[in-house]
């Protein structure tokens, strides 16, 4: 499946709209202190009404994962690879607390949100390819906030109690359970309600790309004396485990899904990774300039990858 000439077309109009918001950033018309306001609306409430929208049209129900049950194990292990993977870099560089937490949270935690689902939305305009991201969204959910959440709070606290069912059971995974409850016992909605559900949520993708722009405008780039790691870092996850993935998966899984999984890893991390780093007090500086150098790197990475995976 020849995907190169789409993704790096679409990579090409994603950095432009994050390059708009990066100018919106430098003339502060949208300012540092506003960020969370644009984050918390997209993360909140563009991003799952995104989610029940695709759900709707796709008629997408809890039997879907049973339907998809190949596909939701080879994510699965896409996870448990990642999760190695995180554990032998940051063996290899011999990383201790508090850097580990980033760089082994960072490999399991991808900038699903902001980056994946708008370009499977472009690679994947319409039909069946569409349907597997209500799915895909809800596994990495589970994924990154349990076994991610851990490896990010490890030595730090943070996996008991309300803290952790609050990040779990967020606004993105109650919105597609709560679809996947009504669309299972086929509660009728009003269709002026779709309609609406569906306007707020085609524009994530868009601000989405614009507000990650804007990220990078603000960023702390603390990059000297931790560029080595944070190389190897981007090279395991978004150009080493992306090709990898591919090859496992081709044999086993359908064009599509091959490219949906390969994506999956090649996307950078989230940029929740440097609010963590606050949040329980580990290497702020290392986690803010993993997030600048993995999203900016994105930008060539994920085109290189597509044509790697192309060729092979």
């Amino acid at each position: 499946m020849d995907v190169f000439p789409l993704i790096s077309s679409k990579m090409i109009y994603f950095f432009l709209l994050m390059m708009l918001g990066f100018v919106l950033g430098k003339t502060r018309l949208i300012t540092r202190e506003s960020l969370p306001v644009f984050s918390h609306l997209i993360v909140r409430i563009l991003l799952p009404a995104l989610q029940i929208s695709l759900i709707f049209r796709n008629g997408t129900t809890f039997a879907s994962f049973a339907e998809k049950g190949a596909f939701v194990l080879m994510q699965a292990g896409v996870y448990v690879l990642l999760t190695l993977a995180g554990a032998a870099g940051a063996w290899m560089l011999r990383m201790r607390f508090p850097q580990r937490n980033s760089f082994r949270g960072g490999m399991i935690g991808g900038n699903v949100g902001f980056l994946l689902v708008p370009l499977l939305l472009s690679v994947f305009p319409g039909g069946e390819g569409q349907a597997y991201i209500p799915i895909l969204v809800a596994l990495d959910v589970l994924f990154v906030w349990t076994v991610g959440l851990y490896f990010y709070t490890e030595g730090a606290g943070g996996m008991e109690g309300k803290a952790f069912l609050k990040r779990l059971f967020g606004p993105m995974l109650t919105g597609i359970l709560i679809a996947l409850a009504l669309t299972t016992l086929k509660v009728p909605l009003p269709a002026v309600l779709l309609d609406a559900v569906d306007a707020v949520g085609s524009t994530s993708g868009t601000l989405g790309l614009i507000i990650l722009g804007v990220n990078i405008c603000y960023m702390d780039r603390h990059l000297s004396g931790n560029l080595k790691p944070m190389l190897v870092f981007v090279f395991i996850r978004q150009l080493l485990l992306p090709v990898v993935i591919y090859l496992c998966v081709r044999n086993f899984a359908t064009g599509m899904e091959s490219i949906l999984l390969m994506l999956i890893s090649a996307i950078p991390t989230m940029t929740t990774t440097s609010l963590l780093a606050i949040e329980y007090r580990t290497d702020v500086n290392f986690a803010s300039g993993l997030v600048f150098l993995s999203t900016t790197a994105s930008i060539l990475t994920i085109p290189l990858v597509s044509l790697l995976v192309s060729v092979l």
